[in-house]
């Protein structure tokens, strides 16, 4: 057969596919979506891995705004997989929708457990953008094991809304498991005061004023805790550089 006949026949077929798409988009979802895979896999070749590794490097490019236009149309075709869906709401969260983009991840968390690579960038996403409700819902039907950066974020999360017993709990993990920076021992810290164990919040305070004496809340903290268990020189000892 010549070639342009094989063309024509080839671009009848693609209209006679788009055209049933179209009219089974306004009757049924589930006919529409298999005509959308057919259009993917046949007439552009690609597989739904294939797919998903662009959309991969779409975000890792960082082009949001364009992984999500590519991913409205992919989604109708494969509206059930769980990689895009996942993908999708860390997209959404960079765009700025950070609660329906956590959502679409908790979403498929049903379905099967969330992979610890998206669960950890979805947690630090929200946490960068003081999302803490957020980071409780995540954890709310899983715990963040032994992952020490998910055991902070939990830590923190559960202190800035006020849960300061169940935060000193998981920062302290947080430390044990490796995260042993500042803001891991201020906030250890801090917490172990508020739930009243002042003398337990010491080594942790300490640790924090010596990696960042300069900080003049950490050393209002360790002045205060030094107060309160009758150590006055101390506390005066640490408010005067504060004063220098």
């Amino acid at each position: 057969m010549p070639k342009r006949q094989v063309s024509i026949k080839k671009y009848l077929i693609f209209l006679i596919i788009v055209g049933a798409g179209v009219y089974s988009y306004f009757n049924s979802q589930e006919v529409y979506s298999y005509y959308m895979k057919i259009y993917y896999e046949k007439f552009r070749g690609l597989t739904i891995e294939q797919q998903i590794t662009k959309a991969e490097e779409l975000y890792t490019n960082k082009e949001y705004e364009k992984l999500e236009k590519y991913l409205k149309d992919l989604m109708m075709a494969y509206p059930e997989n769980s990689d895009l869906r996942r993908l999708k709401g860390l997209n959404l969260i960079k765009l700025g929708r950070r609660s329906n983009g956590a959502e679409a991840i908790l979403d498929t968390s049903d379905e099967e457990p969330i992979p610890e690579k998206i669960l950890e960038e979805t947690v630090l996403t929200l946490f960068e953008q003081g999302q803490y409700r957020d980071i409780e819902r995540i954890f709310h039907k899983r715990k963040p094991g032994t992952n020490p950066n998910l055991l902070f974020c939990y830590g923190v999360a559960l202190f800035e809304t006020g849960n300061h017993e169940k935060a000193s709990e998981y920062l302290k993990k947080a430390i044990k498991e490796g995260r042993t920076d500042y803001s891991a021992y201020l906030y250890a810290g801090k917490a172990l005061e508020k739930k009243g164990d002042t003398r337990g919040s010491l080594p942790y305070l300490e640790q924090a004023h010596d990696m960042k004496e300069e900080d003049t809340d950490t050393a209002r903290a360790l002045a205060n805790a030094y107060r309160r268990l009758g150590r006055y020189d101390d506390s005066a000892r640490i408010l005067r550089k504060i004063k220098e």
